[in-house]
C-alpha cells in the first residue's frame, strides 16, 4: 500500500477538488470508499441523522503513525503523488482521499486506527484540517 503524503506545492495550484460533501449520503458514501480502498472486506457504517454523526468501522489495512499526522489536512493523500498520475488512471474507488480533509472543514473529524500488523493504535481529532489531538491508543 502506499504511503500518505502531502503533495508538492506545485502542484495545488493544478487541482481542484472534485468531490463536494454536499449530504450525508454522499460523506457516508466517501467514507466508504476509502475503507474500500483500504482493503476493507467488512465495513459497518452506523449515522444519526438528527445529530449529523457517521461512523465507519472497516478490516481495511489501516493507517500508519506517520501517515496519521498528514491525514486529514488538504493536498494530502496517497492516491496520487503527482499530476502525471491522473492520466495514468488511478486505481482506487474514491477521488484522492480529499474527503477527511473537505470533512475536518465542516465538522469534528475523530480517526482512530490501527495499522495492520503493528502492535498499537492511533488517534487523531481534525478541526478545520487542524490537528486538535493525536496519539497512541
Amino acid at each position: 500500500m502506499r504511503s500518505i503524503k502531502r503533495l508538492p506545492r506545485a502542484v495545488h495550484s493544478s487541482l481542484r477538488s472534485c468531490i463536494f460533501l454536499f449530504d450525508l449520503t454522499r460523506v457516508v458514501e466517501e467514507l466508504v470508499f476509502n475503507s474500500v480502498d483500504a482493503g476493507a472486506s467488512k465495513v459497518h457504517v452506523s449515522v444519526g441523522v438528527g445529530a449529523c454523526y457517521v461512523k465507519v468501522e472497516d478490516d481495511g489495512c489501516g493507517v500508519s503513525r506517520d501517515g496519521l499526522v498528514l491525514l486529514g489536512e488538504k493536498y494530502a493523500t496517497l492516491k496520487l503523488h503527482c499530476l502525471s498520475e491522473m492520466d495514468a488512471g488511478i486505481e482506487s474507488v474514491g477521488f484522492r482521499g480529499e474527503a477527511l480533509g473537505s470533512l475536518s472543514d465542516v465538522s469534528l473529524l475523530e480517526v482512530v486506527t490501527k495499522a495492520r500488523g503493528r502492535p498499537n493504535g492511533h488517534r487523531k481529532v481534525i478541526k478545520a484540517c487542524t490537528c486538535c489531538l493525536c496519539g497512541s491508543i
